[in-house]
């Protein structure tokens, strides 16, 4: 209370970044990770999905990086870390099959004289 005993009208000051009962530090990132991992292993499979997959899995290997500096070492940040390689690895594979093709294609109708797709 105050000297005067008037009651205080600002309420006491609270960290505005308290941790959150029962979250880790770093819990967040390793979920990121999780997701990105998951998404660029699945897309990874599909040659289609060769560049997604590359760009989701780097940042995948980011936010488990940063959750384990964060001191974060649960089961998520490296199961975020084994799904983002797989699908780093699965990308960079579909992304070379898929230049390896169209290379061919594109050789094979050069060397066929079809025209059609080289006119376009």
């Amino acid at each position: 209370m105050p000297i005067d005993n008037r009651p205080n009208p600002m309420p006491p000051y609270q960290d505005p970044q308290a941790p959150v009962p029962g979250k880790q530090s770093g819990q967040g990132a390793a979920v990121g990770s999780l997701v990105c991992g998951i998404l660029a292993a699945v897309l990874g499979i599909f040659l289609f999905g060769g560049v997604v997959s590359l760009i989701l899995a780097a940042v995948g290997l980011v936010l488990a990086s940063k959750a384990k500096k964060e001191g974060f070492s649960g089961g998520l940040r490296t199961a975020g870390f084994v799904l983002s390689v797989i699908g780093l690895v699965f990308g960079a594979v579909g992304l070379i099959a898929c230049v390896a093709c169209s290379g061919a294609l594109y050789e094979y109708y050069r060397d066929n004289g079809v025209q059609i797709l080289l006119d376009a």
